[in-house]
């Protein structure tokens, strides 16, 4: 079980205040799965230093790889130019769309828990600019009702075609709350999808 030091929730607490739209960051559902992708990363690729998390938001998952890893070097991407200046605090950042991001040096392994939100286009350009010889995470789900998610998926089987997943290290689901259903006054439920691979140089 991960547990966290006083000064690293008053970080938290503070970044909340700073920023109230954080908080989301917190939901259930958002901590489970980046508990669920730190837990991967440190049994199938514990000595990952360098790091690049696309998506990254306000860094909590960064937060709770560099708990779990210890000696990480992270870089956070995202659009959202008040989340990367409060990961600037603590971690390199770069602030624009991860499919125009260059690579200038080598990185062991490339995150991306936000696939559900990317066009196919956008995800293919995506890809082909991971390196060759380096290690990806992503996430996606079958929620198809949130407005935002354009390339949910029906499965995990889908997940990884569509995701163009090669030389897979790990792969799995699981089950997560989302909003109550009003009309019929019950929980729904959707799967999260993650998947560890590994960018060959046969890697299309």
């Amino acid at each position: 079980m991960l547990k966290f030091d006083e000064k690293q929730l008053i970080d938290w607490t503070q970044g909340i205040r700073e920023n109230p739209d954080m908080l989301n960051a917190f939901w259930p559902s958002q901590i489970r799965s980046k508990i669920w992708l730190t837990d991967w990363v440190k049994s199938y690729l514990p000595s990952a230093h360098k790091i690049i998390i696309f998506g990254a938001w306000y860094g909590v998952l960064a937060d709770l790889l560099d708990i779990r890893l210890k000696n990480t070097k992270i870089l956070c991407n995202d659009i959202d130019k008040d989340a990367m200046l409060w990961c600037a605090r603590k971690y390199a950042m770069h602030i624009g769309k991860m499919e125009e991001f260059t690579y200038e040096t080598r990185v062991d392994l490339v995150i991306n828990t936000v696939t559900e939100h990317l066009t196919q286009e956008a995800y293919d350009k995506w890809y082909d600019k991971i390196p060759k010889g380096t290690y990806f995470v992503i996430q996606g789900n079958n929620d198809f009702k949130e407005p935002d998610h354009v390339r949910a998926c029906k499965s995990l089987s889908e997940f990884n075609v569509i995701n163009k997943v090669e030389n897979t290290l790990h792969t799995g689901s699981i089950s997560y709350e989302g909003p109550w259903n009003e009309v019929e006054n019950r929980p729904t439920y959707y799967e999260r999808y993650m998947t560890i691979g590994f960018k060959s140089e046969h890697n299309k």
